[in-house]
């Protein structure tokens, strides 16, 4: 019979308890138990966190998973808001609300160090306001050269990035006013964003005129000049329920294509991956905490057809290495 030694040209190493070891595939021998281990990495999953006091979607998010932030949304029948919550890891509180109603705006920071930008006022009337948030009260500053909604966003509250929303034109916040910044290669709205202001990414989305009215795959990559064209994503979506983490290790999950989505996906920096589990709520325009990680993030919020505004929160934690158990079946 081939041994492992004669297959890899290493003997296996016996250990009388479990290393720690962050190398994928390392195999063992515990002479404690009796059995041969492996480190395998286990897919990333989500869990269910405190339900939003009003449930909603179309919001901007910020933070991480256990200091989050929604703003504004649409909140029933539907209508833009100024409501705002702040989620501590287990459950959501009030907080200070927004000067200026809005919904589908652009949204990036931390729990205390946020700002929105965009969106839209009522059905028909877009705004170009910003606020910040300082973790006591909300802040107008000067407002995007263009009012647009649905757009992708990026960075943090004196650094941000908003890219997309109806054209292919790119702004830069450095925490007091606007400045134009490279375009995308196409017009899209409902595109999502991850990253930072010189390191960002512009993910999926809807094209819209000039570009053909159709769902986007492409992922584009933003280095504070130039927007540069990637993998695309294995699911064909938009408004997508959530991303966060950095231009070389993102996820998205959620959305809608020709159906709304739980799909999760993961970015290495050159192509996504499909986790092989989602959302245990499919739904879209759900915010995130956009200042998360790929191996831990958050969404709440979003809309299901025939559910509706939906409440609810999900934490996610990434695939990690985990110890098994070597057996013949």
């Amino acid at each position: 019979m081939t041994t492992y030694k004669e297959i890899f040209g290493k003997y296996v190493k016996n250990y009388s308890s479990d290393p720690s070891s962050d190398i994928e595939g390392q195999i063992w021998y515990n002479s404690t138990s009796g059995t041969f281990k492996s480190q395998v990495l286990a897919a990333g999953t989500f869990a269910s966190g405190g339900n939003l006091s009003t449930a909603r979607n179309a919001g901007s998010g910020a933070g991480i998973q256990t200091a989050a932030l929604y703003a504004g949304g649409n909140v029933p029948p539907p209508s833009a808001s100024t409501l705002v919550e702040s989620y501590d890891g287990t459950s959501w509180s009030p907080s200070p609300s927004l000067n200026t109603s809005r919904r589908t705006a652009g949204g990036c920071g931390t729990q205390t160090s946020a700002v929105t930008f965009g969106g839209l006022i009522d059905a028909a009337t877009l705004t170009s306001a910003t606020e910040e948030y300082n973790g006591s009260s909300w802040t107008t500053t000067n407002p995007m050269s263009l009012a647009r909604r649905s757009l992708g966003s990026a960075g943090i509250q004196t650094a941000a990035l908003g890219f997309g929303g109806y054209t292919n034109t790119t702004e830069e916040y450095d925490g007091s006013s606007w400045t134009a910044g490279g375009n995308l290669s196409i017009t899209v709205k409902g595109n999502s964003g991850a990253g930072t202001q010189t390191a960002g990414l512009s993910i999926g989305g809807f094209g819209t005129p000039p570009t053909p009215s159709a769902y986007i795959t492409v992922t584009e990559s933003y280095n504070g000049s130039n927007w540069t064209t990637g993998s695309s994503l294995n699911t064909v979506r938009e408004t997508f329920s959530g991303s966060w983490g950095t231009q070389t290790a993102a996820v998205v999950a959620g959305g809608v294509g020709p159906a709304t989505s739980s799909a999760t996906e993961l970015w290495n920096g050159t192509s996504w991956t499909s986790n092989p589990t989602g959302l245990a709520n499919a739904r879209f325009d759900m915010a995130a905490g956009t200042s998360g990680t790929q191996t831990s993030g958050i969404g709440f919020g979003g809309y299901t057809p025939g559910i509706g505004f939906r409440g609810v929160t999900e934490e996610w934690t990434g695939p990690t290495l985990t110890v098994k158990t070597i057996t013949t079946s």
